[in-house]
């Protein structure tokens, strides 16, 4: 537990000492998923939060019309339903399915921010990496937000791939979707993606295989 604890964004600076108090004091569970397995669905009240400690875990959501957006795909230590848990609702706009097998390490939130539970040190710690993680959850939405705002689809996977890029630091990566989930993220077609890479391709803008791409000639 530890472990999973250290390397996560939520007790970033905790000691290993300071862990392992927490986890006395909190009481986390530990759940085993299998493969396809429902974490959350949309609807469900939502008030813990979810670490990664094995496996992938997909978030999605789906809009009036049917229409499946992939929002996120979680592998170890990152975690999920910091953000639902901290609304007044805790209603899930989302739904989280493991894509593999998976264990996931949880707290309830109140166990976390309660003055009650845990010493005042740790509570106010805790709450400042929140608003942190918070932070930059918001931010990853505008990104995304913004990606969808382009009108066309290859401007859709322009930025997205420059974007990777940036991440990255360099103009070869791989990025964490295949095709079918890609197209999800991006919000297009499968075939409409994979004919628009391979003009790309044939451009001389990109190169790929499955996951692995490379932008070239300043893209």
């Amino acid at each position: 537990m530890k472990n999973i604890m250290n390397n996560s964004k939520l007790f970033e600076s905790f000691t290993s000492d300071e862990c392992e108090e927490i986890c006395k004091l909190s009481a986390p569970m530990i759940r085993h998923y299998i493969k396809n397995e429902i974490i959350i669905n949309e609807g469900d009240r939502v008030d813990f939060i979810g670490i990664v400690q094995s496996g992938k875990i997909v978030s999605k959501r789906t809009d009036s019309e049917g229409n499946v957006s992939l929002q996120n795909i979680l592998e170890p230590f990152q975690m999920f339903g910091f953000e639902i848990a901290a609304t007044p609702s805790k209603i899930s706009p989302l739904r989280l399915k493991c894509l593999t097998d998976s264990t996931v390490f949880m707290f309830h939130y109140s166990d976390l921010i309660a003055k009650d539970v845990l010493p005042e040190k740790y509570r106010l710690k805790i709450m400042d990496n929140l608003v942190t993680l918070l932070a930059n959850e918001n931010m990853r939405r505008m990104y995304k937000i913004e990606l969808l705002c382009q009108r066309s689809l290859r401007e859709r996977i322009v930025m997205y791939l420059r974007f990777m890029a940036r991440k990255t630091g360099s103009e070869s990566f791989a990025i964490p979707f295949d095709r079918s989930q890609l197209a999800q993220y991006l919000n297009v077609n499968r075939s409409a993606l994979s004919t628009e890479l391979s003009h790309m391709k044939s451009e001389g803008l990109i190169q790929f295989d499955k996951n692995k791409f490379t932008i070239k000639n300043g893209l």
